[in-house]
């Protein structure tokens, strides 16, 4: 597990010994608002742009349109990288014809779609936007629980590095199910901490397989280039 892929955020490979380990299935949970999509969105923009990795980003919850918007005003270009097939989102609303635009879907359906779509397209990083949308899909957590696991073995399967995106409550659990964490390779927690009026980023690994990492809870900010992870400060 030596071979590492870079997310390319600003500070953020530094905490992790250089990126995600290659093959790993990650978990990037937090509050809305926190930054979790733009956390995914970096994640393929850069690593079609910056590191040659095609890249693949699912949409459940979003419309494909949303996410452009966001591309764009963080000056993350896309018509080229869609072009050379080095990046593709894909509106699952879209593909499954929901008049809602929106898909919920259940985890075997996620891979049914996956195993015909990964081979034409190449992709080497993925991005699920959200768990929290696959979630609704189960009547137990049992189920659920279930169904995540044999997807997380699919994943790590396909030659992918992948991070699935949750929603936590604040307040209440780290992550929407309260199960998302204990299947996935790492778990990075991003939080909102309300100080005297203002809103505080910040962002903690709180457990990576396979390697060292950065423990520390630390400072981030959304920039008008994304975000920026302050590596060299600490949140006490």
């Amino acid at each position: 597990m030596g071979d590492r892929v870079a997310t390319g955020i600003i500070g953020f490979d530094r905490l992790v010994a250089g990126g995600f380990p290659r093959g790993t299935v990650n978990l990037v949970a937090g509050p809305a608002g926190s930054g979790k999509s733009l956390f995914g969105l970096h994640f393929v923009h850069n690593g079609a742009a910056l590191y040659g990795e095609p890249g693949m980003y699912l949409v459940l919850e979003e419309s494909r349109g949303s996410l452009e918007r966001a591309l764009a005003a963080y000056g993350m270009e896309t018509a080229s990288l869609e072009a050379a097939g080095r990046l593709l989102v894909v509106d699952m609303g879209e593909v499954r014809g929901d008049d809602d635009g929106k898909a919920v879907v259940g985890f075997d359906d996620l891979r049914d779609f996956l195993a015909a779509a990964l081979p034409r397209s190449g992709a080497k990083r993925l991005v699920v936007d959200s768990l929290s949308a696959v979630g609704l899909y189960y009547s137990n957590p049992e189920s659920l629980r279930e169904r995540l696991f044999s997807f997380t073995r699919f994943l790590r399967s396909k030659e992918l590095t992948t991070v699935l995106l949750s929603e936590s409550l604040e307040g209440g659990p780290l992550t929407r199910f309260g199960i998302e964490q204990f299947v996935a390779d790492s778990f990075v927690c991003l939080g909102l901490e309300e100080i005297k009026g203002d809103l505080r980023r910040t962002i903690t690994v709180r457990k990576m397989r396979f390697t060292r990492h950065d423990a520390s809870k630390h400072p981030f900010h959304i920039t008008s280039n994304g975000l920026v992870v302050l590596d060299q400060e600490k949140v006490v």
